[in-house]
């Protein structure tokens, strides 16, 4: 009795392998679609929690009867967090402020923290002789612009860099004005460090 080897053929293999690609070719964009869409959905989400802790924030101001810059506002939070003389967050160590008039980088990064729980790893968008922030690993780079809170141009930026790490690549951008609490979300491109 003769047992005859049993397998595929050469054309049999040819065919799967052409399906595969044709499925490959049909799937990845899809994929990378749904990649972008969940770190779309990741910067959205973040960026309305900020949003809805500014908001917090300034009722607790209100709610307390203050006017002007506080240290530590007890109301919110692990009451930690300075406010503007506005009565918005300016951050947790405001010392050089003077008494919530004035924004620095710093600060920027400190009202992210104190008003989220959420871990994002935040990288300061400088040339300070370090490293170039734009590399892998950094989610959200951070800055400001201006400086007196009572000019409209004073804010803080955050770019979701999470998904394209690229130097000039559009991310989602939030920008928050602590002088009014006014925060707004689009997207924005981020090419070099602020100086």
């Amino acid at each position: 009795m003769k047992i005859r080897a049993k397998g595929f053929t050469l054309i049999e293999l040819v065919v799967v392998i052409i399906v595969l690609g044709i499925l490959a070719v049909i799937a990845i964009p899809k994929f990378i679609n749904l990649s972008q869409d969940a770190h779309d959905a990741t910067a959205k989400t973040a960026f309305s929690s900020f949003k809805t802790g500014v908001s917090l924030y300034h009722s607790c101001w209100l709610a307390s009867g203050n006017s002007g810059y506080v240290k530590d506002l007890s109301c919110y939070g692990e009451g930690d967090i300075d406010s503007s003389a506005t009565g918005y967050p300016l951050g947790t160590d405001t010392a050089t402020s003077e008494n919530g008039t004035k924004l620095h980088g710093s600060y920027c990064k400190q009202v992210w923290q104190g008003l989220l729980d959420e871990e994002f790893t935040l990288a300061m968008h400088t040339t300070d002789g370090a490293q170039d922030p734009f590399v892998k690993g950094n989610d959200i780079l951070y800055w400001y612009s201006g400086g007196n809170i009572s000019d409209p141009d004073t804010y803080c930026y955050y770019n979701y860099i999470a998904d394209d790490h690229q130097k000039g690549s559009e991310n989602w951008q939030l920008k928050y004005f602590p002088g009014t609490g006014e925060t707004s979300v689009g997207k924005g491109a981020l090419s070099f460090p602020q100086p």
